[in-house]
């Protein structure tokens, strides 16, 4: 079975467009998005209008008779997890915020939340893990969320905010307890984990998450998609791929005027002929 993975094509429409002209060259039988996927040039409020495009361009990927598996992320409108699950419903898309779901004979699970970052948007920012609340130094405006008016609403005590959530090892824990088989399953997780060279900034940073990092060397599952930081393959080296210990972790890093995305293939639960859009099949032999 044939697998195109990506995140972040919210550069701009135009990435949708490529995605739909990849999912026609490669013919995968499952496309997975591991959020943002909505564009930001006009800002994040304007988002909600682009949901009848986003339909279109699943569609179309639906028509050529691949499976589309997705979750939001931290630049995406919360407004639109409505029509996300509207979107599921209707089987236009498998939507897996929070949830485990079989398709094609593999488990697959989604996790959106991040650490807390610079940007003011915060609906997406969760606690790494109960009791262990991060927060940026650094932060670029007030921290905020979206009403149901979809006007910025300021949060008042940040710190407040995060203690009242659920936390990233407590949302893939609770996933991890509906999965059948976790050395089979495939999660996307917004958030790369820290420590692999995924999550490089162009600034130097390096911004992972430990959570995210912590359960997938404890747990083992087959196979992660992460996303986030884009430029991460850009400032690495090249990195796109690593593996801790068997769990392969992918982040295809997204670029302003190309489309990066890895195909592989699943057989017999194993992850062969990896491969990057951009990059080819050379893969980072890095294990932790």
């Amino acid at each position: 079975m044939k697998v195109l993975a990506m995140a972040d094509v919210h550069q701009s429409e135009r990435h949708w467009e490529m995605l739909v002209k990849a999912v026609e060259k490669e013919k995968p039988d499952l496309v997975l998005i591991a959020g943002d996927l909505l564009p930001k040039y006009e800002g994040i409020l304007a988002q909600v209008l682009f949901v009848h495009c986003l339909k279109d361009y699943a569609s179309a990927i639906r028509a050529m008779r691949a499976e589309l598996i997705l979750i939001l992320g931290n630049d995406d409108n919360q407004l639109m997890i409505p029509e996300m699950e509207k979107g599921d419903r209707g089987g236009l898309w498998h939507y897996i915020p929070d949830r485990a779901r079989k398709v094609k004979g593999y488990e697959f699970c989604g996790c959106p939340w991040i650490r807390d970052y610079p940007f003011a948007y915060k609906y997406w920012v969760a606690p790494d893990s109960p009791g262990e609340v991060y927060i940026d130094p650094i932060q670029l405006g007030p921290p905020a969320v979206i009403n149901s008016d979809n006007d910025i609403e300021i949060i008042p005590d940040l710190g407040e905010y995060l203690k009242g959530k659920l936390s990233v090892k407590e949302s893939l824990e609770n996933m991890a307890g509906q999965v059948n088989n976790l050395e089979q399953s495939i999660w996307l997780i917004h958030d790369p984990p820290s420590g692999m060279e995924l999550d490089l900034c162009a600034t130097g940073n390096r911004v992972g998450n430990p959570a995210v990092y912590q359960f997938l060397l404890e747990r083992q599952p087959l196979l992660s998609i992460h996303g986030h930081i884009h430029e991460a393959p850009t400032y690495n080296g090249g990195i796109w791929a690593a593996k801790i210990g068997k769990t392969w972790c992918i982040q295809a890093g997204q670029v302003e005027h190309d489309l990066s995305y890895v195909t592989f293939n699943l057989d017999q639960g194993k992850v062969k002929n990896l491969r990057h859009s951009l990059y080819g099949n050379q893969v980072s032999r890095r294990q932790v």
